[in-house]
């Protein structure tokens, strides 16, 4: 089974798909896709069969379905989010997409449908201070962790 690795390229609007070899871990860049509005954070559903974009410049999130014989991406939805995140994640299950936004001082909880598409309207979107970096549960899937850095200031 191929391996394959996702990189946001933001400054030039794309993800580029390299697969790598898994005996000697060499990568072979395999396509680009075209992402506008500076994509960054990814995350990737635990049935490996969806990939998420948040699209920073715009306020969108992308969808992906994640072809399993080749990597290559193709668009399944698009929603608007409140802010730009910076960071995103999947709970244990695969049914909800976690996202903060360290300058708005946000994080949100997405439903994802069975199609793999991300819903447009957040279950959850709570105010919190600013510099949430992160969101993940832990491994009962029953918690959600929100650490924040710095007062929002940076290092």
């Amino acid at each position: 089974m191929p391996y394959y690795m996702y990189i946001t390229l933001s400054e030039e609007d794309r993800i580029a798909i390299y697969e790598m070899d898994p005996d000697s871990g060499d990568l072979q860049h395999r396509q680009d896709v075209s992402v506008e509005g500076r994509p960054a954070p990814l995350a990737l559903h635990p049935s490996k069969r969806y990939l998420y974009a948040a699209q920073r410049d715009i306020n969108m999130l992308s969808s992906f379905a994640v072809d399993q014989s080749t990597g290559s991406l193709s668009l399944i939805g698009q929603v608007s989010l409140v802010s730009d995140p910076c960071y995103l994640g999947i709970d244990r299950k695969g049914n909800y997409l976690l996202s903060a936004y360290y300058g708005a001082g946000k994080c949100a909880v997405h439903p994802i449908g069975g199609d793999g598409a991300v819903g447009g309207t957040p279950t959850e979107l709570l105010d919190t201070a600013n510099g949430a970096h992160c969101m993940q549960t832990d491994r009962s899937n029953r918690f959600a962790f929100l650490p924040h850095i710095a007062g929002g200031t940076g290092p």
